[in-house]
């Protein structure tokens, strides 16, 4: 492969990333209790850990799609 450059290993922002994730994981498998959840047309009640990934999801989400709304960085 002539002409082609590859970086050697993961840069810190990979890895910040990874340490994110997991440390969210391991919030959402430690809180099974059950809570309240109120939304705007009523309320349910279900485990924290599901709550908290909904919550981690749609942060996510959010963190994809509001740069673009934006006109993000397209160098990152």
């Amino acid at each position: 492969m002539e002409g082609t450059v590859r970086n050697e290993g993961r840069g810190a922002k990979f890895w910040l990333i990874i340490v994110l994730i997991a440390l969210g994981f391991l919030l959402v498998a430690v809180n099974f209790q059950k809570v309240t959840i109120d939304f705007v047309v009523g309320e349910t009640k279900a485990p924290l850990a599901i709550a908290l990934f909904l919550a981690g999801a749609l942060g996510f989400v959010i963190g994809l799609v509001l740069p673009r709304f934006r006109g993000g960085d397209k160098n990152d």
